[in-house]
């Protein structure tokens, strides 16, 4: 069964993907993603492509019938979840061409992914940013980022800092940021989502982590 991209609802658990029709919840798809283990899947829709990722990897689907188009293991950033969004702005690259850009972050790095051939653009390693989770706001021909207890804004073109500050000086505590602007609140007012930046889940999954650590030393 078609249905318009209007109407469909992706959704990802255990390590899978769905699409389910909007209006009476029939599955449309499904996709496996052979090879990569089940984890938080980050979600972000653009055109007529799926980005999903999980587990240190980045993987395109496409969108009306769930079948992969690339995936990019994004060396250097394990296995880790991972905040994700596609930016609307084309950037001159001499090897790619010009086309829109995936930004993927995980592990206190942040890469540009070509959105139609999944090559790495250009890598940004957050200096002095840790190796957590950072989270990612589109802002112009900009991407603002939080990581660690640092904020950077990166430009979207050719992945440079442009300029970096420090915001906190706690040596104890969680160490993900958080992030608002007036223009991105209004967007979220009509249509809000979290599933690109999977800090409320990693935190969740944290904690359980250290419940069942500590229950099995319990139990020895």
């Amino acid at each position: 069964m078609t249905v318009s991209p209007e109407n469909l609802l992706v959704c990802s658990t255990a390590g899978k993907v769905y699409a389910l029709n909007k209006t009476d919840g029939s599955q449309i798809w499904k996709s496996e993603l052979v090879g990569i283990h089940e984890g938080v899947g980050s979600l972000f829709i653009f055109e007529n492509k799926v980005y999903v990722g999980m587990n240190g990897c980045l993987v395109a689907l496409n969108l009306i019938d769930g079948k992969e188009v690339w995936r990019n293991a994004l060396s250097g950033m394990r296995y880790n979840e991972i905040s994700l969004l596609v930016t609307t702005i084309s950037v001159e690259a001499t090897s790619f061409g010009t086309q829109s850009v995936v930004v993927v972050a995980s592990y206190g790095k942040v890469y540009g992914i070509g959105s139609e051939t999944g090559d790495v653009l250009w890598k940004n390693g957050l200096k002095n940013g840790g190796y957590d989770l950072p989270t990612v706001m589109l802002d112009s021909s900009a991407i603002l980022v939080g990581c660690g207890k640092q904020l950077y804004r990166i430009d979207i073109q050719n992945g440079k800092t442009i300029w970096r500050k420090k915001i906190s000086k706690c040596l104890l505590g969680c160490s993900h940021v958080t992030m608002a602007t007036h223009q991105g609140s209004l967007q979220a007012f009509t249509q809000t989502g979290f599933c690109n930046n999977p800090i409320a889940q990693y935190a969740i999954k944290e904690k359980e982590e250290k419940k069942h650590a500590a229950i099995g030393a319990f139990a020895i």
